[in-house]
């Protein structure tokens, strides 16, 4: 049974660095990689390796990247933690925590039920991780299948084109609306690949600002293809006119909500006659079992290191689609088209990583150095309080989704195309 002393997932206490494995220690406790307990060992694991290299003939090499590391992110180079918010993050990361409550804690209960379909948690979530994820992911907050040879960032943009160009088949000249759309990373680059004219729409004050910064010295191509909406996709603003859309997609920003069938009404309300939703989501596989302690405390690290509410199965997916007057025409992983195409799996990027950018970034070891490092600009009043507590969070749900990903329970690529229930209607 689970001490009644849970441990918080989010505790300030620094975690030992020790390997991936063992994935899970037990029901009720979490993965030894984060016992936040008192250790012999400090925070600062990588940079003791470092200065054991130091020690070696390698010392010059060792030194020339602490030089380059200072510069990097000491500098006038961004890094997690240099900007300020609309608040301080330690006020942000409790707000964020009250959404969740018990759920935020290993062992604990599940999240929950949220009045506002998590709109609130998942801004206030944003607003808060939004650099950490610009960090190790770069401008797409979404995981892919990558290919041996290519970068993660090649390997990216071809999934997202994979799904706009032959699944979703959005053409030049379509309206389409980006609902969820971050920092409007996929956005930019279907509306280059497609000519598809894009309308991105976040309830983040903070992600719209970044998009517009991003995009403001791309061409004119970009600037007349792209326009960035502050909203909320449970209610839309009059901003997006009804009935006017060729194509809505979400990608990977739907399981940010309790409720699905809210937002997919929205977006069925945009389309036009013989429209298409297209739907990129984080999903549990057919394999995840609500019955197995390991797999559930998987799902809550998640959701609460992700912002995600009520992960669930295709088939639950698709009745929350019928109750918004979709109808699903296609419903598969993606991720395991990735594996049958001989791409690596989604998951490797952030278990040991793919390319340089991913072993250092979003990798296991690439989060760790990560941690590390804003614990040291945290420490020295560099980065602002609250920095790598949130750097902690997120650190649970990279575990939590990679080892579900290793277990075959998880998939954050599992597609789903639907079209207006009116239209099968009227063509019968």
């Amino acid at each position: 049974t689970c001490s009644s002393s849970s441990i918080h997932r989010a505790a300030k206490k620094p975690p030992r660095f020790l390997p991936l494995e063992p994935r899970v220690s037990a029901v009720c406790s979490p993965p030894a990689s984060f016992v936040l307990v008192a250790s012999p060992d400090p925070v600062f694991a990588p940079v003791r390796r470092l200065s054991g290299l130091m020690k070696t003939s390698r010392w010059a090499g060792a030194a020339v990247l602490v030089a380059w590391a200072a510069y990097r992110f000491v500098g006038k180079t961004w890094y997690p933690g240099k900007y300020a918010l609309d608040n301080s993050r330690a006020a942000i990361n409790d707000q964020f925590d009250g959404y969740y409550g018990t759920a935020a804690t290993w062992g604990g209960t599940d999240t929950p039920s949220d009045p506002t379909n998590n709109r609130d948690a998942a801004e206030r979530y944003f607003t808060l991780t939004t650099d950490f994820l610009e960090w190790g992911w770069g401008d797409a907050f979404h995981m892919a299948p990558v290919k041996p040879g290519w970068s993660f960032f090649r390997s990216m943009a071809f999934w997202e084109t994979v799904f706009a160009g032959p699944h979703l088949k959005i053409e030049p000249g379509m309206k389409v609306a980006d609902l969820g759309m971050g920092v409007g990373g996929p956005a930019r680059r279907l509306a280059e690949y497609t000519g598809a004219k894009i309308d991105g729409v976040t309830n983040c004050k903070y992600q719209i600002q970044r998009a517009k910064d991003i995009t403001k010295p791309l061409p004119r191509w970009h600037q007349e293809r792209l326009t960035y909406i502050e909203g909320d996709y449970n209610d839309l603003p009059p901003a997006l006119e009804r009935e006017t859309y060729d194509r809505v997609y979400f990608m990977e920003s739907l399981s940010h909500c309790e409720d699905r069938a809210k937002p997919l009404e929205q977006a069925r309300d945009l389309l036009k006659k013989g429209g298409l939703v297209g739907a990129w989501q984080w999903m549990l596989t057919p394999a995840f079992n609500y019955s197995d302690p390991t797999h559930v405390e998987l799902k809550r690290g998640m959701e609460y290191g992700g912002g995600l509410r009520n992960l669930n199965k295709p088939e639950e997916r698709i009745a929350e689609m019928e109750r918004a007057g979709l109808e699903v025409i296609a419903s598969w992983d993606m991720g395991v088209e990735g594996i049958k195409r001989g791409h690596a799996p989604w998951w490797v990027p952030i278990a040991e990583g793919h390319d340089t950018f991913t072993k250092l970034r979003s990798s296991h070891f690439g989060r760790k150095l990560t941690m590390a490092i804003v614990y040291v600009l945290e420490a020295v009043n560099i980065a602002e309080k609250g920095t790598y507590r949130t750097a902690l969070m997120m650190e649970h749900c990279g575990y939590s989704a990679a080892t579900a990903g290793e277990m075959g329970i998880f998939t954050p690529m599992w597609i789903m195309i639907a079209k207006r229930k009116e239209d099968t209607l009227a063509s019968s």
